[in-house]
């Protein structure tokens, strides 16, 4: 099963496709990862890990983010109830805030650049 993100919005699959790359680099999980259905330990977490960074900092439904895992909604639901337990596990904590750390600054950036748009364009 391939990843599915037909049904997203433009704005959303630009969103996933900077994520993902950051998701490799910092957890070693790839898309094709995402795809199997593979329980190792560092797996889950980078499914949990961007399971919380879609919905909490990109304001993903769980629908579009379970389209994107390749899961159905009520895990996403599971993920985002044990992701605030493995916070407290220093390497867990380390990586999520490292990715979501740059995705929020990458948000911000795109933000401003935006915002300067729409002021250049009200001149």
């Amino acid at each position: 099963m391939a990843i599915s993100t037909k049904e997203l919005s433009a704005q959303s699959q630009v969103i996933v496709d900077e994520v993902f790359p950051m998701l490799e680099q910092i957890t070693g999980v790839t898309k094709e990862m995402l795809e199997k259905q593979d329980r190792r330990r560092f797996v889950v977490d980078g499914r949990k890990i961007l399971t919380n960074i879609l919905r909490n900092h990109a304001k993903f439904t769980c629908m579009q983010t379970a389209k994107v895992i390749c899961k159905d909604h009520t895990t996403v639901l599971h993920y985002e109830k044990y992701h605030k337990i493995h916070m407290i596990e220093p390497e867990y904590r380390r990586m999520f805030g490292a990715i979501s750390g740059v995705f929020l600054i990458q948000k911000n950036v795109r933000d401003d650049e935006r915002l300067q748009k729409q002021f250049m364009d009200l001149q």
